[in-house]
């Protein structure tokens, strides 16, 4: 193998950076061909000593030391935290290595050592590994801050606390009216699968994919403080838009439970000030806890259940009423066809295949056993508290 070969490669080294600078820039939708100053000052240097590694691995037959590698995971971390993407960094680590490639060739008359491609490739999986892991690790270090900020500046709005001094500390701006989505998940089922870390990124990927989703559908400067079961989503609104905003929701909403494959509960309410914020909050949390997957619960449609969801002493009284008739299964379900056929006693019992008077006999039974007379106005009413609150609650 000719040393000159490989010293003539060493010393085109600052040429081979600028065609590779001149190169990426061209194809790069984000330059467009025109090179910024700071490629020279940072891709130049890379992909010069990049080069340099390079011949040097080859000369001395060797891998490479991890000492080595630190400019490049230097170059990553700084990339990282400028919040350049990914593909970028990539794609300029691979012209740099193509760059390589082409002037090897050119100098070996198309005629490159039989090492020489394999060595490449060695080397550029080193540079990249290192250079990719420290952009990943800065990346998720700035996105989980830029994350914990967000979560703070959504507390702070929830608690009445929420200033715009605070807000800007953290380089985010308050809206002076919110939409707010109340979100329930059902647990994905690739979150029951593997050990603890499969598991935890399993509930990371679905609520970025809820993330993205719902960015999409409604806003991009949205407020989000969401967990694998659930949270909040504060969209900017104005205070004569509440019914655009749950338009929007309710359009947005199935959608996002076919993307994320899993049952969506969601809740809405409008804050027309940021001081209704706390109670607006509050509100679609308790109507999340009532609503149907796919669907967008709000107060309008959900006044009596919503009231009844508040606890108070009379909750186990009225559960009590329900545990009296699990004993006997058919006075349960005769109960709630009655409800469901609205109180015509002919339509339930077609529904329950048996005679009218079959009917009368349970609801007397149910009269004795609960106390709570199903033929008059304040026994129904009792009754379909019970159910209400008894679906509510943990069995």
């Amino acid at each position: 193998m000719s040393q000159d070969l490989w010293d003539q490669l060493e010393r085109r080294a600052p040429e081979i950076a600028d065609r590779a600078i001149q190169a990426y820039a061209a194809a790069s939708p984000r330059y467009q061909g025109t090179v910024p100053e700071h490629l020279y000052r940072h891709m130049a240097h890379t992909t010069r000593e990049f080069a340099r590694l390079y011949v040097r691995v080859v000369k001395q037959e060797r891998e490479l030391h991890d000492d080595e590698l630190l400019l490049f995971a230097n170059r990553g971390r700084e990339r990282g935290a400028e919040g350049l993407p990914i593909a970028d960094f990539m794609d300029a680590y691979l012209v740099g290595a193509r760059t390589i490639w082409d002037e090897l060739s050119r100098l070996s008359r198309g005629a490159p050592p039989a090492v020489a491609g394999d060595a490449l490739l060695r080397c550029l999986q080193s540079v990249m590994h290192a250079g990719f892991q420290a952009h990943q690790e800065e990346s998720q270090a700035a996105h989980s801050e830029e994350r914990e900020n967000m979560r703070a500046v959504v507390r702070a709005l929830v608690d009445g606390q929420a200033t715009a001094e605070f807000a800007d500390r953290v380089d985010l701006r308050l809206a002076d009216s919110y939409a707010i989505l109340a979100l329930r998940f059902a647990p994905h089922p690739s979150e029951s699968v593997g050990d603890a870390v499969g598991r935890r990124l399993a509930g990371r990927r679905k609520v970025h994919r809820i993330t993205e989703e719902l960015t999409r559908s409604l806003a991009d400067d949205t407020l989000v403080a969401l967990d694998p079961d659930g949270g909040l989503f504060l969209v900017p609104s104005e205070p004569d838009r509440a019914a655009a905003d749950l338009a929007a929701a309710r359009a947005a909403i199935p959608r996002l439970q076919r993307v994320a494959g899993i049952d969506v509960m969601a809740g809405f309410a409008h804050a027309g000030s940021r001081a209704e914020v706390p109670a607006a909050a509050g509100q679609a949390r308790h109507l999340a806890q009532l609503g149907s997957p796919a669907e967008v619960a709000v107060l309008d449609d959900l006044l009596f259940e919503y009231q009844l969801h508040h606890s108070s002493e009379a909750v186990p009284h009225f559960l009590s009423i329900v545990d009296e008739l699990r004993r006997e299964p058919d006075l349960l379900v005769t109960l709630k066809e009655y409800f469901a056929a609205d109180f015509n006693r002919r339509q339930t019992a077609r529904q329950l295949h048996v005679h009218p008077n079959t009917i009368d006999n349970r609801l007397s039974r149910i009269a004795k056993l609960t106390g709570a007379n199903p033929r008059t106005a304040r026994g129904l009413m009792s009754l379909a508290a019970a159910l209400t609150i008894a679906a509510e609650s943990p069995s």
